[in-house]
């Protein structure tokens, strides 16, 4: 997984910044923004830092990382869920400010299409509740590693995700206003299904983290040249 991960971070750039673009920024082709792409990354590492908190403070409740979780690892989880809240929050401001300031019609008639309609409330609401609610909340020290704060707050972020995908994605079929209809809950329900089966049975089937070998009595993956990971 070490191996992996480290060419993997660029596989997963480039095809998210691809399928944003080739699946959703295609649907209005005449429109194009540079920044497209970053925003949704940062839009997507945003909701993914929210949901490794929670699975983090779940998988030390049940004691799956009990051994290596503490509070100053749930506090260096809460500074990267704020820091990309600032990054996401500045990436979309500056995409909005380069057409707005260029003033090209090629441009911006993406952002006035999503001012027609409900779509308007839509754009405030994730303006007020995707970036100052969470940034305001995150500020405290406290706040980033108490779950009483934070799991509402990742649940709310989660909402956050879903009004700003249908932001991007909606006005092309429902220029008037918002529409939620029965498909996009089954769609996310069948998606989020799918992937929390795939993770649960890997959990289940591998440690959470590197585990003593009773052979060895030490630490794998801390001492020796050669680290030996026991997968049973």
């Amino acid at each position: 997984m070490r191996f992996h991960s480290g060419y993997g971070i660029f596989v997963f750039a480039f095809s998210l910044t691809m399928a944003v673009i080739l699946w959703v920024g295609a649907l209005e082709h005449q429109w194009y923004s540079t920044m497209y792409g970053v925003y949704y990354f940062a839009e997507s590492v945003w909701t993914t830092c929210a949901t490794l908190w929670v699975l983090v403070s779940v998988l030390t409740r049940t004691g799956h990382l009990k051994a290596v979780v503490g509070k100053n690892t749930m506090h260096c989880l809460g500074l990267l869920w704020f820091a990309f809240t600032v990054f996401y929050a500045y990436i979309h401001f500056s995409q909005y400010f380069l057409q707005w300031n260029a003033n090209i019609p090629e441009e911006t008639f993406w952002y006035v299409k999503r001012e027609q309609g409900s779509w308007w409330q839509i754009g405030m609401l994730i303006l007020f509740g995707h970036f100052l609610l969470p940034f305001l909340t995150l500020l405290r020290i406290d706040a980033k590693m108490n779950p009483a704060v934070t799991v509402p707050l990742a649940i709310w972020a989660w909402l956050m995700h879903f009004c700003d995908t249908s932001f991007n994605i909606m006005p092309v079929i429902h220029p008037e206003g918002f529409v939620l209809h029965w498909l996009d809950l089954a769609c996310l329900g069948f998606v989020g299904g799918v992937l929390a089966t795939v993770f649960i049975r890997y959990l289940n089937a591998h440690p959470a983290f590197p585990v003593k070998d009773p052979r060895l009595g030490e630490s794998l993956g801390v001492h020796g040249p050669h680290p030996v990971y026991d997968t049973h």
